[in-house]
């Protein structure tokens, strides 16, 4: 629901391209953390923040979706 809000709000000549482009880094900044390389995360964040805020916003909330819907997922990971 809050992506489809976010989307609305978005004007259309290329607020969708740069909200769409700020969720893949934000995507890709989660990945580099957990490779362990924080500093290169942190510029990605850094860019997808002066994207579009409303993305990385979006996907911290999806994160705690995901949390909520398994609070012990990480103990099942495999070996």
């Amino acid at each position: 629901m809050a992506r489809r809000k976010a989307n609305e709000d978005q004007d259309q000549s290329g607020g969708a391209d740069r909200h769409e482009k700020a969720r893949d880094l934000a995507e890709d900044a989660l990945g580099e953390l957990a490779k362990g390389r924080e500093d290169k995360a942190d510029r990605l964040i850094e860019e997808a923040k002066q994207l579009d805020e409303t993305a990385l916003q979006e996907v911290v909330e999806d994160l705690d979706e995901d949390a909520g819907s398994d609070p012990d997922a990480a103990e099942k990971l495999p070996d």
